[in-house]
């Protein structure tokens, strides 16, 4: 089944650069083509051999490795829900959606407001995952990020939250790949926010939108973070450091024993 898919998605691609850039699509022959093919597929010989113009050199590799096997990767028709690619990557797995225009403007994202951009973004995040030196680490992350969600205290903590934080923490399970401390980070970063916007509206003003945290919002911040570090079930000796980690990389040893406790819930 993953070559026929693999083929499929091969196939939409090269149609639509196609459509898109009319006799520019064909950049040229590759230096070195991308390895054998694992089907006769068409489509995918010429992503082997020939320059796509918009398609990014690490897309072309993954659809080749794709039609080998050798990608964890469902083929959608409709845009999944956030929680559904959570659930994927947690897993092990990522997913590639193939879309006709109307659907992929209708998700809103102008970044990817029609059906090619769609899947190579997706077909992007693909390789971003399936990396070596991150993947362990991102699917024990998005485990943890599975069962924080399912934690009661979790859930009465986010409903206390606006809505942009709905919408920070769905980009950051669905919508980012990479370095598991890092994906960590981030989402820090987005609680801080969030407890600031909670915390301004209270105070019935704007909140400032950078700078750091004044002494009330730490001290409202401090249980917010405690909440999320008991919900993804860090231990107790971890949960320091895992509050100092950025994403300045400013903690190495930190980082590493972080990463080191995702990889092991994968």
């Amino acid at each position: 089944m993953y070559r026929e898919d693999a083929d499929e998605a091969a196939r939409f691609l090269l149609e639509r650069v196609r459509a898109a850039r009319g006799r520019l699509w064909d950049e040229g022959p590759r230096g070195e083509a991308l390895g054998e093919v694992g089907t006769e597929s068409p489509a995918l010989r010429m992503f082997a051999a020939r320059r796509v113009r918009g398609v990014p050199l690490a897309v072309a590799r993954g659809l080749i490795a794709w039609s080998r096997g050798e990608r964890p990767v469902d083929l959608l028709r409709h845009a999944p829900a956030a929680a559904d690619v959570l659930d994927r990557q947690a897993s092990g797995r990522r997913c590639v959606s193939l879309l006709d225009d109307g659907t992929a403007r209708a998700c809103g994202n102008p970044l990817h407001a029609d059906g090619l951009s769609f899947a190579l973004h997706d077909l992007r995040h693909l390789e971003k995952f399936v990396e070596a030196a991150h993947y362990r680490g991102q699917v024990g992350f998005f485990r943890c990020m599975r069962r924080t969600l399912a934690s009661a205290a979790f859930e009465a903590l986010e409903r206390s939250f606006d809505e942009t934080w709905q919408a920070d923490r769905n980009y950051v399970i669905a919508d980012m790949n990479g370095s598991a401390v890092f994906l960590f980070s981030v989402l820090k970063m987005r609680i801080n926010m969030a407890v600031r916007r909670r915390l301004a509206a209270a105070r019935g003003r704007a909140a400032p939108t950078s700078g750091p945290l004044d002494r009330e919002e730490r001290d409202a911040l401090a249980p917010a973070l405690e909440t999320l570090l008991s919900a993804m079930g860090l231990p107790d000796a971890l949960r320091a450091e895992a509050l100092l980690v950025s994403a300045n990389r400013d903690h190495p040893g930190h980082a590493r024993r972080l990463l080191a406790y995702f990889e092991a819930q994968a």
